[in-house]
């Protein structure tokens, strides 16, 4: 509590303050007196005191530790945003890839139907072809085959005729 300048001079605040050092120096020399011989009841005491003033040292330790295991998170969150953020563009890489193909598929799938109808075409002009020709041999055979019966058949019929007059 802190008190005015005005008030520093006077004696009451001279005595409380006095009274005060006074308190604070005999409990500092109990303490010190207790911890430099130490009585085995009075020892869980010491170690409770003793824990008491070493809180400050594992407060600053617990801090620290506190500081590291954030400092950690942190780094572990910059990663994981880093790995999200990869993901993110091999996944936007792969949607377009994916695109890509399936235009290529479509493109592809129209080829592939022209060249079936052209195959269909060339097939088709094919069967006309053989059929033409094979038309055209038995037209040949046949005309053959009338020739030849045309000639064969005036040599019979000559020779009937030359049976029957002799």
């Amino acid at each position: 509590m802190r008190y005015p300048p005005h008030l520093w001079n006077k004696p009451a605040f001279d005595i409380r303050r006095t009274r005060f050092r006074r308190l604070v120096l005999s409990i500092a020399l109990a303490v010190l007196l207790i911890g430099a011989s130490p009585s085995p009841a009075h020892a869980g005491v010491m170690d409770r005191v003793k824990q008491w003033f070493e809180l400050p040292g594992q407060v600053d330790n617990l801090r620290e530790q506190y500081d590291t295991t954030r400092q950690q998170l942190q780094d572990a969150t910059k990663q994981m945003d880093e790995a999200a953020r990869q993901s993110r563009e091999t996944i936007e890489q792969y949607r377009e890839s994916e695109q890509r193909l399936r235009e290529e598929n479509e493109r592809l799938a129209k080829q592939n139907e022209q060249l079936a109808q052209a195959i269909s075409g060339l097939q088709e002009a094919e069967r006309a072809r053989s059929d033409r020709s094979r038309r055209t041999w038995i037209l040949i055979w046949t005309a053959a085959g009338l020739v030849a019966m045309y000639f064969v058949s005036s040599r019979l019929f000559r020779l009937l005729l030359r049976s029957k007059h002799s």
